[in-house]
């Protein structure tokens, strides 16, 4: 096996891996689904795309070669593009490529590069050996209802109806006895003004008179003096707040007050405030390492283009030959740096 056995172990740990002058291989997360047709439960998993305009070499691949057989750096590089140019002659000849466990390369009517990718590889490795399931639908089955029927009584409940008379005659028997002692009670009393409500353990609330408020006298509001400052809002002044009672008041105004700056701007990095003006870019490469990104934004600036480093794109670190603010300038510069520099050149909008 060639550089298929390094794609696929890199593909599980990074989101790209770029294949100099093929391509890049892309993955992107999906959560678990149900196919309700086919009645399977399939796991979580990463899809896998390709971007044939992802050509320059970032070093990822490269590197993982050259550990894997320990050799030397140009020479894995050396090895991957006598792979590439075997895949195109295939490609040429046959009209299709299979990479196992990745899938098959092939052209369409207009002469594209198209990628199917290989359902069955699953990049995921949170999800590595999950199977998809067998979904059993479940039958809703309606609530059986059951008639109740009435228990036996227990021997307590029984024992509680027993008492029940009991307790009626002894009530009747303590309302005769209180009755007895408070007719007692008045006739030893002597008073012939004495009142049943006496011999009541409650007594009743006697009622209140409401008592109108004395009306108070009316106080006017008075309206304090007014005063005013001189137009000049500064120095000490004397204010009388009552000749009669001769009460005043000294206020300081302090010096003459300066306008205060205007702290409202807030500042932005330039490149921020470029990228965000400025949504179409030029990308003339995406590096895993920020030194040969470094080194790609030194080589243009030194041939005159606006070149720029952008935001990190996930773990790649983009470099534009320039940032535009319209579609159509950055399509034009697009074909301007084709010609003139003949790299591999693509548009990202942000």
């Amino acid at each position: 096996m060639g550089i298929e056995r390094d794609l696929h172990d890199l593909l599980f740990c990074h989101d790209c891996v770029i294949v100099p002058q093929w391509g890049g291989f892309l993955t992107h997360y999906r959560p678990a689904r149900l196919d309700e047709a086919r009645r399977v439960i399939h796991p979580p998993g990463k899809e896998l795309s390709f971007n044939r305009h992802l050509v320059r070499n970032d070093g990822l691949l490269a590197d993982h070669l050259a550990k894997r057989e320990s050799i030397a750096f140009d020479r894995a590089t050396a090895r991957i593009d006598a792979e590439v140019a075997g895949w195109r002659l295939a490609l040429d000849r046959e009209g299709r490529l299979e990479l196992p466990y990745i899938g098959i390369f092939f052209r369409d009517a207009e002469h594209n590069l198209q990628f199917d990718p290989d359902k069955r590889s699953n990049y995921h490795k949170d999800a590595h050996g999950l199977r998809p399931l067998n979904a059993v639908p479940v039958e809703q089955s309606w609530p059986v209802v059951v008639p109740l029927t009435p228990e036996p009584a227990t021997a307590r409940e029984l024992h509680e109806a027993r008492r029940s008379p009991v307790l009626w005659v002894a009530a009747g028997v303590a309302a005769l006895l209180f009755g007895a002692a408070a007719i007692w009670a008045y006739r030893m009393g002597g008073n012939g003004q004495a009142q049943w409500s006496g011999m009541l353990p409650w007594k009743p609330k006697p009622e209140t008179a409401y008592v109108a408020p004395a009306q108070a006298g009316f106080v006017p509001v008075q309206t304090p003096k007014t005063f005013t400052f001189p137009e000049t809002d500064t120095g000490v002044h004397e204010v009388v707040l009552d000749e009669e009672n001769d009460v005043r008041m000294i206020v300081d105004l302090g010096p003459a007050r300066i306008a205060a700056a205007d702290t409202t701007a807030v500042a932005m990095r330039p490149s921020a405030v470029a990228e965000t003006l400025h949504r179409f870019h030029v990308v003339g490469g995406c590096f895993a390492q920020p030194e040969n990104a470094d080194k790609l934004l030194a080589d243009l600036l030194a041939k005159g283009f606006p070149a720029r480093r952008l935001r990190k794109r996930g773990q790649l670190h983009p470099v534009a030959f320039g940032s535009y603010g319209t579609r159509a300038e950055a399509l034009a510069a697009l074909d301007v740096i084709r010609q003139r520099d003949g790299r591999s050149a693509w548009l990202l909008v942000r």
